[in-house]
């Protein structure tokens, strides 16, 4: 029975989720559903985006990986280490605020509410996600609200 790699009952506020177990077997089951995208990584570096529908891990998708791992004897048997992560493309409200002063010290206080949905899920794991295993709506109001205080 080949390995199945999916995203099974996703949170409403949940954006990124790492796949937990990275020994990947060829011929594996990639499993990406409608509303999300799975990036595909590994020895760090992301090789590939996987968009909705049932992918069979091959040397066919895979190419450059393939390539690096054809000088090794038997890789197309044995498991290697691979980090799958998925990331939800459905649109996400969420909320900001933050309280600053201004150099003449008047008080200053900034909120909102801000819908967004990720464009580019191997950009967004790599420049916001890093190495966390799961990334929410909550750790983005966190990020922006930094943002938003550094640059008040």
């Amino acid at each position: 029975m080949p390995q199945v790699i999916e995203w099974k009952n996703p949170r409403p506020n949940e954006i990124v989720w790492r796949y937990p177990n990275e020994e990947i077997t060829w011929g594996a089951q990639l499993i990406v559903h409608e509303y999300e995208a799975a990036v595909f990584f590994r020895d760090g570096k992301a090789y590939d985006v996987f968009g909705p529908g049932r992918h069979t891990i091959t040397t066919l998708n895979l190419p450059l990986l393939t390539g690096i791992l054809s000088r090794i004897v038997g890789f197309s048997e044995k498991p290697f280490k691979a980090t799958v992560i998925f990331v939800s493309t459905r649109v996400f409200q969420g909320k900001y605020g933050t309280q600053a002063q201004t150099t003449e010290l008047a008080p200053l206080k900034v909120h909102g509410t801000f819908w967004f949905r990720v464009s580019d899920p191997s950009l967004f794991v790599n420049e916001v996600v890093g190495g966390q295993n799961a990334y929410t709506t909550e750790d983005i109001n966190n990020y922006l609200r930094g943002f938003l205080n550094e640059k008040l």
